[in-house]
């Protein structure tokens, strides 16, 4: 599942989207990608946290905006590949 929407980050209103995957069997399979502005810098920042690994070993990751521009071009490249192979099976 896919979900998206906002929240409260300090203040501001920024958005974020969480890829639920978890099941009946594997409970912590969720990752998040929240919108946020750096405190410094004032650039936006987009942090990922995976839920299936445990606090204690970090599981947050911040990229700006060329990375997160950089990991859609890549997710669309494979979406792209799926449609065309969709668009391939149905034609045969």
């Amino acid at each position: 599942m896919i979900k998206t929407g906002k929240y409260d980050n300090f203040g501001k209103e920024n958005d974020y989207v969480t890829i639920d995957l978890s099941d009946s069997k594997h409970k912590n399979r969720v990752l998040d990608i929240l919108e946020g502005q750096n405190m410094i810098t004032d650039e936006y920042e987009y942090t990922i946290k995976a839920q299936w690994t445990s606090e204690q070993y970090h599981p947050w990751m911040t990229m700006g905006e060329n990375d997160l521009i950089a990991l859609s071009e890549a997710l669309n490249n494979f979406v792209e590949k799926i449609q065309k192979r969709r668009l391939n099976k149905k034609e045969s």
